[in-house]
């Protein structure tokens, strides 16, 4: 498994850069670029409730180990040997992405 600051700042990114095109057309979309970073994050954390969960805990991680899970924030392929094996080169590269993410945004 990535570290979490991983899923979050890889979801955090994505709705950054999604939501770019939006900023740019609603001042709405603007002010509340806060709420578009917190809504990314958790969404890019959401595989991961099976850690915490009270109920179904087995079946959310069988559902946690499969490709689908692709949809929140490329959780899986976050999870994937190569980057367990350099997680602080995964940090790194997630940092770097949200920078970009958000000079973008606020471009």
């Amino acid at each position: 498994m990535a570290f979490a600051i991983v899923h979050f700042l890889v979801g955090a990114s994505l709705f950054l850069l999604l939501g770019a095109p939006l900023a740019l057309r609603f001042e709405r979309v603007r002010d509340s670029a806060l709420l578009v970073v917190t809504a990314g994050g958790i969404w890019g954390l959401v595989p991961d409730v099976h850690h915490f969960s009270p109920v179904l805990s087995e079946q959310l991680h069988t559902i946690h180990n499969t490709p689908f899970v692709n949809l929140f924030a490329f959780h899986y392929m976050l999870d994937l040997d190569p980057v367990r094996e350099r997680q602080r080169f995964a940090i790194l590269v997630a940092l770097v992405l949200f920078c970009l993410a958000v000079a973008i945004f606020t471009a």
